[in-house]
């Protein structure tokens, strides 16, 4: 749901077995429900808790039907200041806060007798935690790497042009030193065959957050310089006392200039989200012939495969995503004065940057301008929160198992997944009032909504001590105690082989890939899956002690979310099965096209004033703000149905009588997006972030959804909360 990206392209899931319920008749929102005080307050500490969350958030001076973010978040908004440490402030920062700290408390416990895996999760924390010994190794792990990768001639080491090979060297560099310096190779599941993982290339990261911090004035201005100097003081300090500073100033100017040759040829996002037009599958070969490249693919992937001991043919598939730019990096590379040389400077640079957190504190200050410039923080998170965060990064499924032990209710997962289903049929129970959609359009969907397949919580071998598939999982892994840098290297080539590991091999379908202790969501249209980890299953998105309704507005809008990502201008290019594959009638593709670009619009004229005034893009949000809009009105759905089938009434809190159930359901879909953002971080948002700013998720949705603005009696056509129906928009 906030992923980044996450990151996150190659999260799997699907359960084709799964039994498809019927599709329920439609209950309309109209349908009355038990009053509102039929049920008895209660009194608990969990409900008395719930409710002094719910009511200390709120700016109750605020009028709900004007500005309805201002209403439900100003007290919290105001209440909760941003840290030096800190480019934002949330709802959603300060869960992750509070399952940081109970991962700081687990993984300092002591080593006892448990598994393997966990040992070596301990262990991890601990050599991050120990800044005395990181701080006195200084630069020395650092270039130890160097060394492995070829030297970095900028800070003097030496360099044979002529031995060069410049295939075999961006093989290794995107493999074993994980840096996507000029090609991004991954292997994951082929969108037109889910069942079968395949290798896919695509165009590169850069140095500065994305393409427009280069090609964009303003942009590049703000933050070049920061970037530069961050450079230049990485090299120098590394460099030490033969540092040539005139060499150093004029590898930096080539390494900047480098780059935006490299971000002139990449596609903007915008031109990215047609997943058909993207895809283009073909042998090496073919590949070679296509590009005319200077780049031996052949030699190339056979180099990154070498970690796992694969070996390709030029008849091996591989999918391409970005065919221009691969054919464009050979007058990228060549166009350079002394190009290998550049070349190896820039890769050394990238994977010097990617490990700067990992360095010690005089080398990680080097990019304090820079983090400054892009996010607005002037210092580091406490040692603790960057060690728990780096642990359930590089450990997770043995430290996703602690926190799980620790601290999830079981009795979450299986409210989640009861709700899975009621959101499930609250989408279905749309379809047959889309007038928009053609008959078997309509099945078509109906049939993906019932394949699409719930993982929820955690995967059970993590807690089952008789299970030993966790310490298979980690066993490559060597982690010393006072090695930080290296047991980072050694978990990142894990995570390489791990992935690389996978080709030849069929898809693993329940195979989960990220962690149960994050706060976040995510939806994969490549398995048709939902995942929810036990992070994001407690307060405030579900808590047992607070009403139906707002556990509805709150993880049932997440899991709605999730679920309409299945038919957002993305998922909805892929069937019930994961694949790549039409669908749709070519009317009723017509139609969802000019539902979405009514969206589009309506959130592309919005400004921002945190961020400058700069105004939304509603091309490149486009799929999450489908989401968002689906999801609230699927839990809304959902909730009336539940209202209907529990007639003893929901639960109320104390002090909160004067609400309504439909209100405190808005009040818990809004107060999860609660937060304030540093200008420099709210510029970087609108240019990187496919998610709209937590204030537009609540405003927008909630003025396209008529239900909202009934729930507070606003006056349609009057406040500002409830437009007219033709001043909104609605795809599902």
């Amino acid at each position: 749901m906030t992923v980044a990206t996450i990151v996150l392209a190659v999260l799997y899931g699907l359960n084709v077995n799964q039994a498809a319920p019927e599709t329920p008749p439609v209950v309309t929102t109209t349908t009355p429900a038990p009053s509102d005080t039929q049920a008895t307050i209660c009194e608990s500490d969990q409900c008395v808790s719930a409710a002094s969350r719910i009511v200390n958030a709120m700016n109750l001076e605020a009028q709900p039907c004007d500005d309805f973010f201002e209403y439900a978040c100003g007290a919290w908004n105001v209440d909760h200041l941003i840290a030096d440490d800190q480019s934002s402030v949330s709802t959603f920062n300060g869960l992750r806060e509070d399952v940081a700290k109970i991962l700081k408390r687990v993984l300092e416990k002591p080593i006892t007798t448990e598994r393997d895996s966990i040992k070596k999760a301990k262990n991890f924390y601990s050599s991050c935690m120990d800044t005395a010994q990181i701080d006195s190794l200084g630069a020395a792990p650092l270039k130890t790497l160097i060394t492995e990768m070829g030297g970095w001639p900028v800070v003097g080491d030496s360099f044979d042009a002529s031995k060069f090979d410049l295939s075999k060297t961006l093989g290794k560099f995107v493999s074993i030193y994980g840096t996507y310096g000029l090609v991004s190779m991954w292997v994951g599941s082929d969108d037109r065959k889910s069942t079968e993982n395949i290798i896919q290339l695509d165009q590169p990261s850069l140095g500065m957050p994305n393409r427009d911090y280069y090609l964009d004035a303003d942009k590049y201005a703000a933050t070049a310089p920061s970037y530069r100097k961050y450079m230049v003081d990485m090299m120098t300090a590394v460099a030490g006392a033969s540092a040539d500073a005139t060499a150093i100033n004029a590898v930096a100017d080539q390494i900047i200039d480098f780059e935006i040759a490299i971000a002139s040829s990449m596609a903007p996002d915008s031109e990215r989200r047609d997943s058909e037009a993207l895809y283009n599958k073909m042998t090496i070969a073919e590949l070679q012939t296509t590009t005319n490249s200077a780049i031996n693919w052949s030699a190339y992937i056979n180099s990154a495969m070498s970690v796992v001991g694969t070996t390709v043919t030029s008849t091996e598939n591989v999918v391409i995503y970005a065919p221009e730019y691969l054919k464009n990096v050979t007058d990228i590379i060549n166009g350079r004065f002394d190009h290998h040389r550049l070349v190896q400077n820039y890769l050394v640079w990238r994977v010097v940057k990617g490990r700067t957190s990992y360095l010690s504190s005089t080398l990680r200050a080097t990019r304090d301008p820079y983090t400054q410039a892009t996010s607005g923080t002037t210092s580091e998170p406490a040692r603790w929160r960057t060690c728990s965060d780096s642990s359930n990064s590089n450990f997770p499924m043995p430290v996703g198992s602690l926190f799980v032990q620790d601290s999830f209710p079981e009795e979450n997962k299986a409210a989640t997944l009861q709700m899975v289903e009621d959101l499930r049929l609250a989408f279905k129970s749309f379809l047959p009032t889309n007038d928009w959609m053609d008959d078997q359009t309509k099945t078509n969907a109906e049939t993906k909504a019932d394949l699409i397949n719930p993982i929820i919580g955690y995967p059970d071998y993590i807690t089952d001590t008789t299970d030993n598939k966790m310490d298979q999982d980690y066993a490559d892994v060597t982690v010393g105690v006072a090695t930080y840098f290296d047991n980072i290297q050694s978990a990142a080539i894990h995570n390489v082989k791990t992935s690389y590991g996978k080709l030849r091999l069929p898809v693993d379908f329940e195979e989960w890939i990220t962690s149960p202790a994050i706060v976040n969501a995510f939806y994969s249209p490549s398995r048709n899956q939902i995942v929810f980890p036990a992070g994001i299953l407690q307060p405030p998105f579900y808590d047992a002690g607070q009403p139906s309704s707002m556990n509805y507005g709150a993880i049932g809008m997440v899991i709605g979310h999730e679920i309409t990502h299945g038919f957002d201008n993305s998922g909805a290019q892929f069937d019930g099965y994961g694949n790549l594959n039409n669908w749709w009638s070519n009317s009723s593709k017509e139609n969802f096209n000019v539902r979405s670009q009514c969206m589009i619009d309506q959130y592309s004229a919005i400004s921002w004033d945190t961020a400058k005034g700069l105004h939304l893009n509603g091309e490149n949000t486009l799929g999450e703000n489908i989401a968002d809009n689906g999801g609230i009105r699927e839990a809304y759905e959902a909730y009336k149905r539940w209202q209907v089938a529990n007639p003893g009434g929901d639960l109320r809190l104390p002090g909160l009588g004067e609400f309504t159930q439909d209100q405190l359901f808005f009040l818990g879909y809004a107060q999860v997006w609660c937060g304030t953002y540093k200008e420099e971080y709210a510029v970087r948002m609108l240019t990187t972030d496919p998610h709209s700013p937590g204030k537009f998720r609540v405003l927008v949705p909630s003025e396209n959804f008529p239900e909202f603005g009934k729930a507070f009696n606003c006056k349609q056509g009057v406040d500002t909360m409830y437009p007219n129906p033709e001043d909104t928009c609605r795809v599902w």
